[in-house]
């Protein structure tokens, strides 16, 4: 019967351009933090209703990663909690973009806390930028920002869901000297690296799969339990400007409490040695293990594994759950 309803009301917007949907961008000018919170949250159990597929793939793929790492009973709880934080990722992309400017510059600079700077003020130092390698995890949207209100020269390279979010992004960007680039213009690469070579931080996300560039050398990599052929651009990237490499995670404490942990990537050369892309993978997965209701990005997990979970755990229902048709980049907003 819930099917039957859901499919009755089927919507064709992604998760993303459903929260920004224009009402929701005017409630966002007025209400307070955890009052927007609480009705997104909402919304977003609708949204999930209507695309119950959307909803299976996910939870399938907790399960798939979380089912030999907990205990029993422990894995329908945290997928609960999962899309609490899958939902309160949109929440920050909305407050982020629309709401009370002055407030969010106080709120970036006071809630988020800075542990381990010391390695991006080092890698700073060498005159070579940083490319700081992030996941979608924890409260991601807020970290570009709470570097720049601390007079860090950030640039981010974006895929912008509407011209709305782009046009207030870039125009409060503006104000605290973070760039942001638009990745439908131009080559993203090449201004990635111009922008590592004038002594910038370059934000970039290790786990969007869709835009991973196969590695000719290393050739298989285990993450979350999949067997899978690496990513080579954060490689190419640091080959080519020269630039340090630091992750940085911001992990929701609660609360209205953030922490941001930067840790330093070491530069390895010689054989046996893992590319830099693998070890900020590890580097992420350790986190997903950990905290695994923080990462949002189970759906295109979920997409990437779903051939092989499928032929292994749920023969009965193969090729029901089939990946949706996307068009996004990496670096997405």
């Amino acid at each position: 019967m819930k099917r039957k309803i859901s499919d009755a009301f089927k919507i064709s917007l992604s998760l993303s351009k459903f929260c920004q949907a224009r009402i929701n961008v005017m409630i966002f000018r007025c209400l307070p933090f955890q009052v927007s919170r609480l009705y997104l949250r909402l919304i977003g159990r609708f949204y999930f209703f209507l695309k119950w597929k959307e909803k299976a793939l996910i939870c399938r793929a907790i399960r798939y990663v979380l089912e030999g790492n907990r205990r029993a009973g422990e894995v329908k709880p945290v997928t609960k909690k999962t899309f609490g934080g899958i939902i309160d990722h949109y929440h920050e992309k909305l407050f982020v973009a629309y709401s009370n400017f002055k407030r969010l510059l106080r709120f970036l600079d006071k809630r988020i806390h800075l542990h381990g700077a010391d390695a991006l003020q080092e890698a700073l130092a060498e005159g070579k930028g940083v490319i700081l390698v992030t996941g979608h995890f924890g409260a991601v949207e807020f970290l570009p920002g709470c570097l720049a209100v601390k007079g860090y020269p950030v640039t981010m390279i974006c895929r912008f869901q509407t011209d709305r979010l782009r046009a207030s992004l870039k125009e409060r960007a503006e104000k605290v000297n973070l760039e942001l680039i638009d990745a439908a213009n131009g080559n993203v690469f090449l201004t990635a690296v111009k922008a590592l070579k004038e002594g910038r931080i370059l934000i970039t996300e290790c786990d969007e799969f869709d835009e991973w560039r196969p590695s000719e050398t290393h050739k298989r990599t285990s993450f979350l339990n999949a067997d899978l052929v690496p990513d080579r651009t954060l490689d190419l990237l640091q080959k080519r400007s020269g630039a340090r490499m630091v992750v940085g995670l911001v992990q929701r404490k609660g609360r209205k409490r953030y922490t941001l942990k930067l840790d330093p990537v070491a530069k390895g050369e010689g054989a046996g040695v893992k590319p830099v892309g693998v070890e900020c993978l590890s580097v992420l997965q350790e986190a997903i293990y950990a905290h695994p209701t923080q990462w949002y990005q189970w759906k295109k997990f979920g997409q990437m594994i779903l051939p092989a979970y499928e032929a292994e755990h749920d023969h009965q229902e193969s090729g029901y759950l089939a990946p949706e048709a996307a068009v996004s980049l990496s670096f997405q907003a």
